[in-house]
Protein backbone atom coordinates (compact mmCIF):
# COMPACT_ATOMS: atom_id res chain seq x y z
CA UNK A 1 0.00 0.00 0.00
CA UNK A 2 0.98 3.38 -0.67
CA UNK A 3 2.42 5.95 1.81
CA UNK A 4 -0.24 8.44 0.69
CA UNK A 5 -2.94 6.21 1.33
CA UNK A 6 -1.65 4.60 4.46
CA UNK A 7 -1.90 8.13 5.94
CA UNK A 8 -5.47 8.13 4.60
CA UNK A 9 -6.64 4.58 6.05
CA UNK A 10 -5.04 4.21 9.23
CA UNK A 11 -6.38 7.80 10.84
CA UNK A 12 -10.11 6.23 9.48
CA UNK A 13 -9.92 2.66 10.71
CA UNK A 14 -8.84 4.23 13.73
CA UNK A 15 -11.73 6.53 14.28
CA UNK A 16 -14.17 3.50 13.01
CA UNK A 17 -12.77 1.40 15.94
CA UNK A 18 -13.32 3.83 18.52
CA UNK A 19 -16.68 4.21 17.05
CA UNK A 20 -17.56 0.68 16.99
CA UNK A 21 -15.92 0.27 20.75
CA UNK A 22 -17.87 3.15 22.08
CA UNK A 23 -21.11 1.62 20.91
CA UNK A 24 -20.39 -1.76 22.10
CA UNK A 25 -20.34 -0.52 25.58
CA UNK A 26 -16.93 -1.07 26.41
CA UNK A 27 -16.51 3.00 26.29
CA UNK A 28 -20.26 3.78 27.22
CA UNK A 29 -21.14 7.14 27.38
CA UNK A 30 -24.92 5.87 28.12
CA UNK A 31 -26.45 7.43 31.09
CA UNK A 32 -29.37 6.21 33.26
CA UNK A 33 -31.52 8.29 35.35
CA UNK A 34 -34.15 7.50 37.81
CA UNK A 35 -36.00 10.19 39.71
CA UNK A 36 -38.52 8.97 42.02
CA UNK A 37 -41.18 11.04 44.39
CA UNK A 38 -40.61 11.42 47.92
CA UNK A 39 -42.70 13.68 48.95
CA UNK A 40 -44.35 12.97 51.90
CA UNK A 41 -48.65 13.03 52.58
CA UNK A 42 -49.45 11.65 49.20
CA UNK A 43 -48.52 14.68 47.35
CA UNK A 44 -48.41 14.08 43.67
CA UNK A 45 -45.05 15.83 41.93
CA UNK A 46 -44.96 18.19 39.09
CA UNK A 47 -41.62 17.36 37.59
CA UNK A 48 -39.89 18.61 34.34
CA UNK A 49 -36.66 18.39 33.15
CA UNK A 50 -34.57 19.02 29.96
CA UNK A 51 -31.05 19.39 28.93
CA UNK A 52 -29.13 23.19 28.31
CA UNK A 53 -28.89 22.30 24.85
CA UNK A 54 -32.33 21.41 23.53
CA UNK A 55 -32.88 17.89 24.84
CA UNK A 56 -36.45 17.23 26.82
CA UNK A 57 -36.59 13.67 28.26
CA UNK A 58 -40.28 14.92 29.78
CA UNK A 59 -42.28 17.12 31.82
CA UNK A 60 -44.14 14.16 34.20
CA UNK A 61 -46.70 14.41 37.42
CA UNK A 62 -45.42 11.41 39.63
CA UNK A 63 -47.89 10.00 42.04
CA UNK A 64 -46.57 9.17 45.59
CA UNK A 65 -43.52 6.40 44.88
CA UNK A 66 -44.07 7.21 41.46
CA UNK A 67 -40.72 7.25 38.83
CA UNK A 68 -39.64 8.75 35.81
CA UNK A 69 -36.93 7.23 33.94
CA UNK A 70 -34.22 8.16 30.89
CA UNK A 71 -31.32 7.81 29.08
CA UNK A 72 -29.07 9.65 27.20
CA UNK A 73 -25.91 9.68 25.72
CA UNK A 74 -22.76 11.76 27.56
CA UNK A 75 -21.27 14.09 24.76
CA UNK A 76 -17.55 13.32 24.73
CA UNK A 77 -16.29 16.17 22.07
CA UNK A 78 -17.92 19.79 22.58
CA UNK A 79 -19.98 21.05 25.32
CA UNK A 80 -20.22 19.31 28.08
CA UNK A 81 -24.14 17.61 28.92
CA UNK A 82 -26.11 19.28 31.89
CA UNK A 83 -29.70 18.17 32.90
CA UNK A 84 -31.47 20.01 34.84
CA UNK A 85 -35.36 19.94 36.63
CA UNK A 86 -38.43 22.17 37.65
CA UNK A 87 -40.18 20.50 40.56
CA UNK A 88 -43.62 21.33 42.13
CA UNK A 89 -45.77 20.08 44.68
CA UNK A 90 -49.12 21.59 46.06
CA UNK A 91 -47.97 24.22 48.79
CA UNK A 92 -44.61 24.66 46.98
CA UNK A 93 -43.09 27.33 45.02
CA UNK A 94 -41.50 25.83 41.17
CA UNK A 95 -37.95 24.59 42.42
CA UNK A 96 -34.99 23.63 40.69
CA UNK A 97 -32.02 21.28 40.52
CA UNK A 98 -29.32 20.14 38.47
CA UNK A 99 -30.35 16.37 37.28
CA UNK A 100 -26.43 15.50 35.62
CA UNK A 101 -24.01 17.67 35.61
CA UNK A 102 -20.76 15.72 33.57
CA UNK A 103 -18.34 17.84 35.95
CA UNK A 104 -19.98 16.63 39.10
CA UNK A 105 -21.59 13.75 37.71
CA UNK A 106 -19.13 12.22 35.25
CA UNK A 107 -17.85 9.24 37.51
CA UNK A 108 -21.06 8.67 39.31
CA UNK A 109 -21.54 5.72 37.08
CA UNK A 110 -23.74 4.91 34.75
CA UNK A 111 -27.01 4.76 37.00
CA UNK A 112 -27.90 8.01 38.59
CA UNK A 113 -31.27 7.74 41.21
CA UNK A 114 -32.75 10.59 42.83
CA UNK A 115 -35.81 11.04 45.50
CA UNK A 116 -37.07 14.42 45.75
CA UNK A 117 -37.97 15.21 48.99
CA UNK A 118 -39.49 18.77 50.46
CA UNK A 119 -36.43 20.41 51.69
CA UNK A 120 -33.50 18.38 49.49
CA UNK A 121 -33.23 16.50 46.49
CA UNK A 122 -30.88 13.34 47.03
CA UNK A 123 -28.82 10.98 44.86
CA UNK A 124 -28.32 7.18 45.69
CA UNK A 125 -23.85 6.90 46.35
CA UNK A 126 -22.04 3.98 46.57
CA UNK A 127 -22.67 3.35 49.97
CA UNK A 128 -26.33 2.55 49.29
CA UNK A 129 -28.11 5.33 50.76
CA UNK A 130 -29.58 8.72 49.55
CA UNK A 131 -26.75 10.69 50.86
CA UNK A 132 -25.53 13.10 48.42
CA UNK A 133 -28.17 15.91 48.48
CA UNK A 134 -28.68 19.08 47.65
CA UNK A 135 -30.84 22.48 48.50
CA UNK A 136 -33.13 23.69 45.78
CA UNK A 137 -32.86 26.75 43.95
CA UNK A 138 -35.85 29.11 43.97
CA UNK A 139 -34.97 30.49 40.75
CA UNK A 140 -33.78 28.89 37.53
CA UNK A 141 -29.85 30.23 36.07
CA UNK A 142 -31.19 28.16 32.76
CA UNK A 143 -33.87 29.86 30.41
CA UNK A 144 -34.89 26.82 27.56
Amino acid sequence: MSPMLMRIVVPISLVLLLVVVSEAGILSNLVHIEVTNGLSNNKNLDLHCFERYGEEPGEVTLPPGGQFKFSFRRRIIGRSTKFYCSVKWIGSNLLWFDLWSQGRDGNAGRLLRWTVREKEVCRFDAARSYSVCAAYRQKSIFVP
